[in-house]
């Protein structure tokens, strides 16, 4: 193929693939008027890939009156929980010819009105995920109701019914089975803020499973970082019954425990087993080889995008939860209940 001094064009592509260049923009553009045949889809397709075309984003704009660009907000760029969720997002916005743009969400009052004001008011996207949402944020409604379709994903807004979320509760009762299988009674769970929808699922699974085999855990919520999972696993250990296996919320939390457990001179598993809810490459290269709940979150991104757009396109809003099962990555931390 000869070298290009300019992009190729949607003529370029009628050429190359033989069809009127109407016949191209309806196949590029996912316009449905006219039907078009499966070869000649492909043969379209084909020919727009050998010739790395690309749709002319203003062009699109004017047409079809969208920004061509989704809105992400993000809880935290710090959690590296966060990264697949986000990388799934974009590669599928940018599969289906959308931008993504992110704003952190800090969980300050003002900070999540402040980003969508930026962001939907200000006519920047045609559509909003968000994943910072918390119960207590009286903005979620009118988000909801507002100008741009939205869909809460990772942490569900209840009653919304735009919601793409994992299945957080058997991500808790699978930790509580595995370590009643190990034979632990004293169970505890150092659980997140009180007002996350994902870390309440999470939290009332682990419990009610436990409970069922006749142990109560110990729950103590504590901010997703590592200074907080610090000071909460202090506080478990300082119990009456000190527990002998715990279930930490999220990565930054357990590295804040897993330092407190070091302090205290505690044996791992030996005298206390560690599962961390995220399982992240870290999880394998500390001391002790940290067992993690693995989630489907790079699905949870790309997922949520497909939703999103189908309310851009004129769809009902409607939940999703994926149906992938949550993977326990068993690694030394946990170990048989001390006798």
């Amino acid at each position: 193929m000869a070298d290009r001094a300019r992009p190729a064009r949607l003529d370029d592509v009628a050429r190359a693939a033989g069809v009127h260049i109407s016949t191209v923009s309806r196949v590029i553009n996912g316009r449905g008027e006219v039907s078009v045949r499966p070869e000649t889809r492909q043969r379209i397709l084909t020919a727009a890939h050998e010739l790395q075309y690309r749709p002319n984003a203003i062009a699109r704009g004017l047409r079809l009156a969208t920004t061509g660009t989704l809105g992400l907000l993000v809880p935290s760029l710090r959690n590296p929980v966060n990264s697949p969720i986000v990388r799934g997002a974009f590669n599928r916005a940018w599969e289906r010819n959308f931008v993504l743009v992110l704003a952190e969400d800090t969980g300050e009052s003002e900070a999540a009105e402040d980003a969508y004001e930026r962001l939907v008011e200000e006519g920047r996207i045609d559509g909003l995920l968000i994943q910072s949402a918390r119960l207590d944020n009286p903005h979620l409604d009118s988000f909801s109701s507002g100008p741009v379709p939205c869909v809460f994903m990772d942490r569900a807004h209840p009653g919304s019914g735009r919601n793409v979320t994992m299945r957080d509760g058997d991500a808790g009762r699978m930790v509580a089975k595995h370590f009643l299988d190990l034979g632990h009674r004293f169970l505890a769970h150092l659980a997140g803020p009180l007002e996350l929808d994902t870390v309440a699922r999470r939290r009332e699974g682990f419990v009610e499973l436990a409970r069922t085999a006749g142990a109560t855990p110990i729950v103590v919520p504590a901010v997703l970082s590592e200074e907080a999972g610090h000071a909460a696993m202090h506080e478990l250990l300082e119990q009456p019954t000190r527990p002998t296996a715990v279930f930490v919320a999220n990565i930054n939390q357990a590295l804040g425990a897993v330092a407190a457990v070091r302090e205290r001179g505690i044996r791992v598993p030996e005298e206390l087993s560690l599962v961390c809810h995220d399982d992240d490459p870290v999880c394998g290269f500390l001391d002790t080889p940290l067992t993690a709940v693995r989630m489907p979150l790079h699905e949870l991104g790309s997922t949520a995008v497909d939703v999103l757009l189908e309310q851009v396109e004129g769809a009902e809003r409607r939940n999703v939860v994926i149906e992938t099962e949550p993977e326990l990555v068993v690694r030394r931390s946990t170990g048989p209940a001390p006798q």
